[in-house]
């Protein structure tokens, strides 16, 4: 498979960090990267990230999120999905860039969602435009869980 490098920017563009992905899938639509956890454990609004875990990780070319469905270990088990509000993302060489808007949803497997980081996202000096756009990629987001319980 090849090998890509996923590099998070804040709101400004600015790195914050970098990883190792394989593609799985691209389109005209998106790129689709396997990844793995690799820091220390961390609760992530009641789903445990730890070494182990892996992700398969969906960037959309025209859309204002991403969206993370995270796997216990090699196995089929789906722990969750966890959706970052962004700016669209964009490809550049052997790297895949997406600016956080610091807004996200969290989709439990039984269908419980939740919103985090709302107060740091209205915080953010970015276009009231941008806002709106973002705020529309979360009630996408919360509908889409909503009728297909999966992404």
């Amino acid at each position: 498979m090849k090998k890509l490098s996923v590099v998070k920017l804040d709101h400004q563009g600015c790195e914050v960090t970098r990883y190792p992905g394989e593609v799985l899938l691209h389109t005209e639509e998106k790129i689709v990267l396997e990844t793995h956890f690799m820091g220390e454990d961390i609760d992530i609004g009641g789903i445990v990230l730890h070494v182990g875990v892996s992700f398969h990780e969906s960037f959309y070319f025209r859309r204002w999120y991403n969206i993370f469905e995270i796997y216990e270990g090699d196995t089929d088990k789906i722990k969750g999905w966890y959706c970052n509000v962004s700016y669209p993302v964009e490809m550049k060489g052997e790297e895949v860039y997406y600016r956080d808007l610091a807004l996200d949803l969290l989709v439990f497997p039984d269908g419980k969602q939740v919103v985090l980081d709302e107060d740091e996202f209205e915080d953010l000096q970015i276009p009231e435009a941008d806002k709106d756009k973002a705020m529309a990629a979360l009630r996408e987001l919360q509908e889409k869980f909503k009728k297909e319980g999966t992404a």
